[in-house]
């Protein structure tokens, strides 16, 4: 029997072809053979020659889930949701209890089936489909413990062991009875997992903290060593947030191409202040030369006054005379040369001091990369951090206004889904080059994670930064972004906030980016105010 054609472009479907192939062949569900498989239904290259595939994660094979658990059961679809969203936020508590109700909800009690989408069996048994979607669910389950949290699992043992009987367990639960345990089973493996996590994030938190103080202490004995101090930065940053392997790799190749940098840099600086060194010495060796020379030239003219005042022979006045013009003119010859020497020692000290300037602010330049961010060039928290403190700093001095605004790129997680990571960071990249085209000079865009950016707007009162923000997005709608020669449309929504005097850098970027969610939920690609900070009320007596 020929088997029924796949829809390639959908994950969902792929992967459950992959798990039925596995089970008609009686192959052993390893990620090794489930990527053969899956390669082999896509047309992918497989083995060696495609280069080593990882088995699907847990969050990947319990998105899978929900897609299933929402294809099959329409009446299911909240709980599909909720279980999405706490994937996204790698909450797997929560995912154990979505899970459990799941399993709950698929009870049939007095053998009666209490969902619809149930009563449409009898179609799709006609159109060739599956006669059980509840034991293809809970396959799907059993695969998901066996296949992407159990390997997760590897180094407790304990709870790897567990997950795999669990699924054993899911996979024969065909009764009231049996799924009641199962959802038991499940809500005991997400807290045990939770417990554990609580634990890794304890001893995290406090390795953290060892570190935070380790780099804080390097800090202070390094005076004004600013390339170091930059990177020290760079390190703090990533410590103090959330440990994420990406931000701790682009971390590492950064800095990694600093120091290359500033030892070549400083190797040459060396080298510069070496070169002055000598020079200075061989200056003040010259000016010794020729005070010498002019005591020697002084000697030598108080001798042949002496000579001629005691002397009435014109022959050895005439000798006198000869010897005088003779000790003279090499004096002055002598006097030439020291000079001469002195004016290119001094071009020598010269370019020495220019060269050592060049080097300090090429050291100076590589120090404040490390304000920006690597990926987009536009400033990193760091660099919105001094940027925010200067202009706040100017606008209270000079009681000038000072607006800042939020932007969130529309769709962005459908635009990585549709298109690859790598055509989001191009997308990234060519937002803040519009922008920075776009806005004025005295304007920074700064990233703020993920797709989301802050634009700080200097000496600009609030209706004239929502002007300034709706250019730009006008600007972006008409300059496309080219993905493999097509082209792609991309908007953003934004929320505008005016600082009030004295008010905290974290309150104003909050203010605007309340703004900005009102605009997502107004539909997107909009741009919306937000309103003046409240005064703050008086102290009680």
């Amino acid at each position: 029997m020929a088997e029924a054609r796949i829809n390639l472009d959908n994950p969902t479907e792929v992967a459950r072809e992959t798990l039925r192939r596995l089970a008609l062949r009686r192959i052993a569900p390893t990620p090794d053979n489930y990527q053969t498989l899956y390669g082999e239904i896509v047309g992918a290259p497989t083995g060696a020659a495609a280069g080593a595939s990882k088995a699907p994660s847990a969050a990947s094979a319990l998105t899978a889930l929900a897609g299933e658990i929402e294809t099959q059961h329409p009446a299911l679809a909240a709980q599909a949701a909720s279980l999405v969203r706490a994937i996204d936020k790698q909450d797997w508590r929560q995912c154990g209890w979505v899970l459990s109700d799941v399993v709950r909800q698929l009870k049939q009690p007095d053998g009666k089936d209490r969902l619809p989408a149930e009563r449409e069996r009898p179609a799709r048994a006609a159109a060739g489909q599956s006669q059980d979607p509840q034991a293809q669910l809970r396959e799907l389950l059993a695969k998901t413990l066996e296949l992407g949290v159990a390997p997760q699992l590897e180094p407790i043992p304990r709870l790897e062991e567990k997950a795999r009987e669990l699924a054993v367990s899911v996979r024969k639960a065909d009764s009231t009875a049996a799924l009641d345990a199962a959802a038991s089973g499940l809500k005991s493996l997400w807290m045990n997992i939770e417990m554990q996590a609580s634990d890794a994030r304890g001893l995290q938190d406090t390795l953290k903290r060892v570190l935070l103080l380790l780099v804080e202490n390097i800090g202070e004995l390094l005076d004004d060593d600013t390339w170091l101090r930059g990177q020290l930065d760079v390190v703090q940053k990533v410590i103090a947030g959330p440990i994420k392997i990406r931000a701790l790799q682009d971390a590492e190749k950064r800095l990694k191409e600093v120091i290359y940098k500033q030892s070549m840099v400083k190797h040459g600086l060396r080298e510069a202040t070496a070169n002055l060194k000598a020079t200075m010495t061989t200056f003040v060796s010259r000016m010794g030369d020729v005070v010498a020379a002019n005591d020697e030239y002084q000697g030598k003219l108080a001798s042949h006054i002496e000579r001629i005042s005691n002397t009435e022979d014109v022959v050895e006045l005439n000798r006198i005379l000869e010897n005088l013009l003779e000790e003279t003119r090499s004096a002055q010859a002598d006097s030439h040369r020291a000079h001469l020497q002195l004016i290119e020692e001094r071009d020598a000290a010269i370019n020495a001091e220019s060269r050592i300037r060049q080097l300090e602010t090429e050291l100076a330049q590589m120090s404040a990369l490390v304000r920006e961010d690597p990926m987009t060039r536009s400033l990193n928290r760091r660099g919105l951090d001094d940027e925010f403190a200067r202009e706040a700093a100017r606008a209270d001095r000079y009681g000038t206004p000072f607006s800042l605004a939020v932007l969130d790129v529309d769709n962005f997680k459908s635009l990585n889904d549709k298109r690859g990571h790598k055509a989001g960071d191009e997308a990234l990249i060519h937002l803040v080059a519009v922008a920075k085209e776009e806005l004025r000079i005295t304007d920074h865009i700064a990233r703020l994670g993920g797709e989301e950016f802050l634009i700080i707007l200097p000496n600009t009162p609030l209706g004239e930064a929502e002007r300034i923000i709706t250019r730009l997005q006008r600007s972006l709608t008409k300059k496309y972004f080219l993905d493999n020669n097509e082209r792609v449309l991309i908007t953003f929504s934004a929320g505008v906030a005016e600082r009030s005097a004295g008010e905290a850098q974290e309150a104003s970027i909050a203010r605007a980016d309340g703004a900005m969610y009102q605009a997502k939920l107004a539909g997107k690609n909009r741009v919306f105010l937000a309103p003046a900070a409240q005064a703050a009320p008086p102290d009680a007596e």
